[in-house]
């Protein structure tokens, strides 16, 4: 069965590969087909475990087919007692979406003997236009992520949409466990264990390291969090199998070197065979991460953020 995941557009090469890699964690044989903004799954892995982990998805559901003629529709898929259409329009095109959705929802109660219902429908049929193909899709539960709560924040730290995609960036599955060696307040910590991935946290500054604490516990977390620079990662190498981490910079940085001297030292202890997922300062690339995966994140016009996959 194919799933279909509708993308915001931000970001949409970062969205497509966080859909991608969720995807491949949970069953390395699903296969991807990809339009703009539109990410089908055919997959074992039901859509609402991918869509639910999932930072940039606006629309995901179930395929049921494709159609030409609106007058001919006839999706496969059990009747409900009320339903209600949206049209999803990937065109640069102007195609009368309300007119469509009255059109093809009249043709469904009739067929069905349903009712439409725009405030509580039992599922929602998805005309989704691109333009190459007219896809029938449709959903029967609301999935969306759910962010953790956090009582205390730092102004210069990642957003938790950012530090969950990263997470996922990282294939890790439940019961997992990454290392965040800059945890700073605990966000990327946080959006781990929301997702049932274990988590361990490492930071030099020990207010940092109660802060975090605080934020994990507020959440229901008991991460083990350690007063320690970056090193102690050669410690726990064996109780981890991922490194996710926002490299801290200009005011947030407290090292004695320089940003890109802490990158290089940075990466040289960590362990090859563990995947590396790493958000740093644009200008600050070193040859150790030179054939890593990498996505610009743009936040104004004196900070561009780059999100390093290896």
């Amino acid at each position: 069965m194919s799933s279909f995941f509708v993308l915001q557009k931000q970001y949409e090469d970062l969205a497509r590969d966080e859909i991608i890699t969720i995807s491949k964690s949970y069953d390395p044989k699903s296969t991807i087909k990809s339009n703009p903004r539109l990410v089908m799954v055919s997959s074992k892995i039901p859509w609402y475990r991918i869509s639910g982990r999932a930072t940039f998805v606006r629309y995901s559901g179930i395929i049921a087919g494709t159609f030409n003629d609106v007058t001919k529709i006839d999706p496969q898929i059990p009747v409900p007692q009320s339903f209600v259409c949206r049209t999803i329009n990937l065109t640069s095109k102007n195609i009368g979406s309300s007119a469509l959705e009255r059109q093809v929802g009249g043709i469904l109660s009739r067929k069905w003997g349903s009712r439409v219902s725009l405030s509580d429908p039992q599922i929602t049929v998805y005309l989704i236009i691109t333009d190459s193909e007219k896809y029938l899709g449709y959903s029967d539960c609301n999935s969306r992520p759910k962010f953790s709560t956090k009582l205390i924040k730092h102004p210069h730290e990642l957003d938790m949409k950012l530090a969950r995609c990263i997470v996922n960036l990282s294939g890790l599955k439940e019961k997992d466990t990454i290392c965040d060696p800059f945890c700073g307040t605990g966000t990327i910590l946080l959006e781990a264990e929301s997702m049932g991935i274990n988590s361990i946290g490492i930071d030099f500054d020990k207010i940092m390291c109660k802060i975090t604490r605080k934020n994990l516990a507020a959440n229901g977390f008991d991460s083990r969090v350690i007063n320690s620079g970056y090193e102690e990662i050669q410690n726990i190498t064996d109780k981890i199998d991922a490194i996710v981490t926002d490299l801290p910079y200009g005011i947030s940085s407290r090292s004695s070197v320089s940003p890109k001297k802490l990158i290089q030292d940075f990466v040289s202890v960590i362990p090859k065979r563990k995947k590396l997922v790493m958000v740093y300062k644009k200008g600050l690339e070193v040859e150790e991460i030179s054939k890593a995966k990498k996505y610009e994140i743009y936040r104004h016009k004196s900070l561009t953020r780059v999100i390093a996959v290896r």
